[in-house]
This record gives structure tokens, C-alpha cells and sequence, in this order.
């Protein structure tokens, strides 16, 4: 499909990508607003040819060998940064005050500090996101001014550092401990709701491992969280309504309650474990008292679909 501007000498523009068929890709800027990148109605389109980012990202692979036996034996791998490039057309068939307003917006979006997020909207409603910033340099030359034509083409580069894989939508498993029910006559003695518990289990149908963040909240005392066995003593009591979060995830590994302090140096012995990709693992859930344990994971994926 081309699109030709109305404004009298115009150059006709390049032909945008019209193969996302039943795919919704946005950009949603630090800033907090949306552009649609292959929308009828959009301004900012992605031009057919050159769009990186979207497939299995690149890898280091280590291996040893030795002088006296054939080939290598395989030690593992690590997933890089993960490069991206839109070829993008920005456009306005209104007026050269309007194009620059709009260019000006959507540029505005693009900051090395501060990352935005690319969606990729499936046919079936799923999606998947990508954290991004601004990796490159809008020091470009220009065949004819975009003001005069209304439009302009250009190469938009971005890493996913700190994330390499594209999210999936997050999976949350709410456990609910029970009141104790009695126990014998006499005296008030009940059985631990802790142990209402023990069937809890989550699946993670990602590519890669993902750590499962954990929500408390209370009334709840001496929480054990994990995964198949490998746990997180979290000794610190909350009282109804107050709230702690345990992020096990390598990039930040902390517990922070509802007020916003950091309370990771009151955890108790530690064993930060994910959940394998494609399985579904038993967790590992013990507490005293009735409030809530929410286990939230988000699945990683190496491709956009």
C-alpha cells in the first residue's frame, strides 16, 4: 500500500509493510502514550524491509575441549542484549507545523534513560512486550526537508538490556489460608492453616526459566515461599492489611512492603528458584495465619509470537 499526501508537490512516500496481517505492534513511550506502528489511521508506520527484534536473540555459547578427544562438550550459553531497528516512516498530511508537532511528540518518546515498551498484539488478543531504550543517534541526513514533504523516514535503533526476552502476560496464583478448624475439646487449639497449602503448584509455558514474585498479605507469621522444595523464609509478621512483596528475579532479589521499605536484610535463609520452561512445579507454601500468598510469574519467550 503507498500513501500519497495531499499537500500540493508532495513526493510520494514509501511503501509502508502491509504484512502484519492480524498483528498489532505499539510503542508505548516512557511518557506513557501509545502509537500504533502499522494503524490505517497511525502517523508513525513501519516500512517494509528491515524491522530486527522480533526473532530468537543472539547468544555467547561456551564450550571446552581437549587436545585428545574430537569435538567439544557443551557448557551452556548467555543471551545478549538484544538489538532492535524500525525502518519508520513519520508522517502528517496536514501542515509543516503539524508534522513537526508530531514528529516532535513521538521523538520525545525516544531517551536513553528512560525505556518504553514495544507490544505485539497476537490475533487471539495474547501479547507480548519488549522493555526498550534508545540506542542510537537522530543526527541524520535529510535527500529533502520533512517539513516541505510531510514526512520522514527513519532508522530507529533500541536495545533490550537488562530484559533480552520478550514477556508474555503474567500468570498469578492467589492461595488463600484457611481459618483452623478445631482440634480437640476444651481449649481453642486449631490445626495450622499453613497446611491448606500444600497442593499449591504453577506452570510456566515460556521458552526460558522465570522466577515467580511472591505478594503477602496478612494477617499472616512465619511464611515459607519456593519452588519444588527450594525455599524463602520470610520472618516478619504482618498484621491484616499489610502487604510485602519478595521479588526473587537476579535483577533484584528484594522484599519490599506496602509502604515502600526495603526489608530484604530481615529475610531468613534464601534459595531464589525459577520455574523451568513448559513444566508445571509444585510450590513450596507454608504460613500461620489467614491472610493471602499470591505467586505471580511472567513467562519469557525468545520470539514476539
Amino acid at each position: 500500500m503507498t500513501l500519497l499526501l495531499a499537500l500540493p508537490g508532495a513526493v510520494p512516500q514509501p511503501e509502508v509493510d502491509s504484512r502484519w496481517v492480524g498483528l498489532r505492534p505499539t510503542w508505548t513511550g516512557w511518557d506513557g502514550s501509545v502509537w500504533e506502528l502499522t494503524g490505517e489511521d497511525s502517523g508513525v508506520r513501519l516500512i517494509r524491509g528491515g524491522t530486527r527484534g522480533l526473532g530468537r536473540g543472539e547468544h555467547d555459547r561456551f564450550a571446552s575441549s581437549s587436545p585428545a578427544v574430537a569435538g567439544s562438550r557443551y557448557r551452556g550459553h548467555r543471551t545478549l542484549e538484544r538489538d532492535v531497528f524500525w525502518p519508520l516512516l513519520v508522517f502528517v498530511d496536514d501542515s509543516s507545523e503539524a508534522w513537526v508537532k508530531y514528529d516532535r511528540a513521538f521523538w520525545r518518546t525516544m531517551h536513553p534513560d528512560r525505556p518504553g515498551t514495544w507490544t505485539v498484539t497476537h490475533p487471539d488478543g495474547a501479547r507480548r512486550t519488549l522493555t526498550c531504550r534508545y540506542d542510537g543517534t537522530d543526527n541524520q541526513a535529510f535527500d529533502r526537508l520533512p517539513v516541505q514533504a510531510g514526512w520522514a523516514v527513519y532508522g530507529v535503533r533500541l536495545v533490550a538490556d537488562e530484559q533480552p526476552f520478550w514477556q508474555g502476560e503474567p500468570i498469578a496464583r492467589t492461595f488463600q489460608a484457611s481459618p483452623g478448624s478445631p482440634f480437640l475439646p476444651g481449649p481453642p487449639f486449631t490445626i495450622s492453616s499453613g497446611s491448606t497449602l500444600a497442593l499449591a503448584t504453577i506452570d510456566n509455558p515460556g521458552d526460558e526459566p522465570a522466577y515467580p514474585i511472591w505478594d503477602l498479605e496478612g494477617p499472616l507469621d512465619s511464611v515459607t515461599v519456593g519452588v519444588d522444595g527450594r525455599t524463602i523464609e520470610v520472618p516478619i509478621e504482618l498484621a491484616a492489611g499489610e502487604t510485602l512483596r519478595v521479588d526473587p528475579r537476579p535483577t533484584e532479589q528484594t522484599a519490599i512492603d506496602g509502604t515502600g521499605a526495603d526489608r530484604t536484610a530481615e529475610l531468613g535463609a534464601v534459595d531464589f528458584a525459577p520455574v523451568a520452561p513448559g513444566e508445571q512445579v509444585p510450590l513450596t507454601l507454608a504460613a500461620a495465619g489467614t491472610g493471602s500468598i499470591t505467586a505471580t510469574l511472567i513467562p519469557l519467550y525468545a520470539r514476539a509470537w
